[in-house]
């Protein structure tokens, strides 16, 4: 059996590497967010059109005026049901999973100050390290009882988004410089 080399640095790496995946996830959710916010004003716009250009088609155009009501119909029951659409339900738990992500964000970026430092032991790093994931879990479970959908697209744009956020903000990499 080998012998196993301890990093010494491993509860360091754990905590980095979850900050990275904080910020993915953070800047995940905040695309999903402005996905959903795009069909919830497509909606909304759908409605105030269909209201508006309705009631006075129909009193122009009277000899069409089932179909005048039936557009009304329709959008007095979007209207009705607009809590009722996926995209509403889940653009507004976005919206406030992407400020919880944003907010511990921030604090883990303080945390990880610390810890870089090596004010931490290993112990405390562990105990952060635990405590970052639980609540990454309790605002996901709170903002999406149901779990969160798996956008690759977003996803691979997400991570990209953390990338270059990390190496300009701790490698000390300027996007307009080019290195």
């Amino acid at each position: 059996m080998s012998e196993q080399i301890q990093d010494p640095h491993r509860q360091q790496r754990l905590y980095w590497n979850e900050m990275v995946n904080l910020k993915a996830d953070a800047s995940y959710v905040r695309l999903y967010r402005d996905s959903q916010g795009r069909w919830v004003t497509w909606l909304g716009a759908l409605k105030a059109i269909a209201s508006s250009t309705g009631i006075a088609a129909w009193v122009v155009w009277r000899e069409y005026a089932f179909v005048w009501g039936a557009i009304i119909a329709a959008s007095q029951l979007a209207d009705a049901l607009k809590d009722v659409f996926p995209f509403v339900k889940k653009h507004k738990a976005a919206s406030a999973h992407s400020m919880t992500l944003d907010n511990l964000f921030n604090d883990v970026q303080l945390e990880w100050e610390n810890i870089f430092s090596g004010r931490y032991s290993d112990e405390e790093i562990m105990n952060r390290l635990h405590r970052l994931r639980k609540l990454q879990l309790d605002a996901l479970q709170h903002n999406f009882p149901d779990g969160l959908a798996e956008h690759h697209r977003l996803l691979v744009q997400a991570k990209q988004i953390a990338e270059t956020y990390f190496k300009s903000t701790y490698y000390g990499v300027n996007s307009t410089s080019g290195g």
